[in-house]
């Protein structure tokens, strides 16, 4: 059960750091808003900062825990981003007849 609990730690500092090219992704996108990846990035840093806390410093992974729990909710507003508004589609324009 401990090996167990352990490799949930160690995925989850790849669900945090899969979320740092999302965020780049969603900050350089022109229609999806710059602050959701910047809360992004802050779900990141809470999946890591808890997981590898617990890792190599498991006597201060529960004060750390405490503070970086709260931080993956930061993944929400771009979740409800998508699901409500989507993405908008970029109208690219006609070809033109008499250059074609």
């Amino acid at each position: 059960m401990r090996l167990h609990s352990r490799a949930i730690l160690v995925a989850e500092i790849f669900w945090g750091l899969w979320l740092f090219p999302f965020g780049i992704l969603v900050i350089r996108s022109r229609f999806i808003p710059r602050f959701l990846g910047y809360l992004l990035f802050l779900a990141a840093l809470g999946y890591l900062a808890s997981s590898v806390t617990f890792l190599l410093l498991p006597a201060y992974g529960n004060v750390v825990d405490k503070f970086a729990s709260q931080l993956p909710i930061c993944e929400l507003p771009i979740i409800l981003w998508l699901l409500i508004w989507g993405a908008k589609d970029q109208r690219t324009p006609a070809p033109d007849a008499a250059a074609g």
